[in-house]
């Protein structure tokens, strides 16, 4: 990957980790409306930044959790990626773990989100939604999606944002 001019080699790392959640029907993902952060305003898989002491696959099981309701059970690993731009021309570097839950889950209907964080949560087939590019990366790399890969990098440059994959799977 080349660094993009406007995400510098020297910018601090953040670990963060999503999941990929099955929902109660068939080709169905578990979605949020990202209200904060530096993807707001987009659909994306529920995640965040892990916390000081916290693994990746907890970080990812606890943001499912808190974003959209789902209690994920057993997960499996599914990539890493390092994802890297600017927010406000601040710039950002996320090494993002990405997770998948091996069984669906059901959005409890009394789930209420945190309107700070998240405007609304849905379970729908991804191309119901058009998610963020980096998510549209990661559903593609995991088979559970098709988005046109010149379209999400396409995508992914008019954002300002360069995504690669640095694990070896």
């Amino acid at each position: 990957m080349t660094t993009p001019s406007n995400a510098p080699a020297e910018t601090r790392m953040t670990t963060a980790a999503v999941a990929i959640v099955p929902g109660p029907y068939e080709w169905t993902l578990t979605f949020v409306l990202q209200n904060r952060g530096v993807f707001a305003g987009h659909w994306l898989l529920p995640g965040g930044e892990v916390g000081p002491g916290e693994s990746t696959e907890h970080a990812a099981r606890r943001e499912a959790a808190e974003e959209a309701g789902v209690r994920t059970g057993a997960l499996a690993p599914t990539g890493i990626y390092d994802v890297r731009g600017r927010d406000d021309g601040v710039p950002f570097w996320f090494r993002l773990h990405v997770y998948r839950s091996l069984v669906p889950c059901d959005i409890p209907p009394d789930f209420v989100a945190d309107p700070t964080e998240v405007s609304q949560v849905s379970q729908v087939p991804p191309h119901e939604v058009l998610p963020h590019p980096t998510d549209m990366r990661i559903l593609n790399d995991a088979g559970l999606a098709d988005y046109d890969p010149g379209l999400v990098h396409r995508l992914l440059e008019a954002d300002g944002v360069a995504m690669s994959r640095v694990d070896t799977a």
